[in-house]
């Protein structure tokens, strides 16, 4: 009798190069339909930035009924300039750290769903939103309301 083909279970190494593949394809997906990418093309960091951090936030980045959420994966840095995000490292590919300058925020404001209160950034000619939960999202809010009001020309 010849050999004959068994079919067992993946081997070891076979699963983890596909669960690898699976899962750089899955964040750069998410990367893409939540408008990360997009962003990063206009508002990729270029040094790290200073001022107030906040880790392990929870918030959302998209547009419409089902944007993409990071549950307490992100990371800020707000200050007097802009707001740095970032995102936990083994979600980051295809989303790299982003610096967004004040001047480039086109609106704040505060939503609520059900008993959740998070706050919406809305970016000058840019179809992403910016959903964020908690002090950080607090903290954007008073840091951009506390910003002298722009002049439209």
């Amino acid at each position: 009798m010849g050999e004959a083909a068994t079919s067992g279970p993946i081997e070891p190494l076979w699963f983890l190069l596909l669960f690898a593949v699976g899962w750089l394809v899955i964040s750069g997906l998410l990367a893409r339909v939540g408008g990360w990418a997009s962003l990063a093309t206009q508002f990729r960091s270029v040094e790290p930035a200073s001022g107030e951090r906040f880790r392990f936030v929870s918030g959302s980045m998209g547009k419409g009924t089902f944007p993409v959420s990071y549950g307490g994966c992100l990371f800020f840095v707000v200050s007097q300039r802009g707001f740095e995000l970032s995102v936990l490292f083994p979600f980051r590919f295809q989303s790299p750290s982003l610096f967004i300058p004040w001047s480039q925020v086109e609106s704040v404001g505060e939503r609520r769903l059900m008993f959740v209160r998070y706050i919406v950034i809305r970016l000058r000619n840019q179809w992403p939103l910016i959903s964020v939960r908690g002090p950080a999202g607090r903290r954007i809010r008073e840091v951009y309301e506390s910003l002298p009001p722009k002049r439209v020309l």
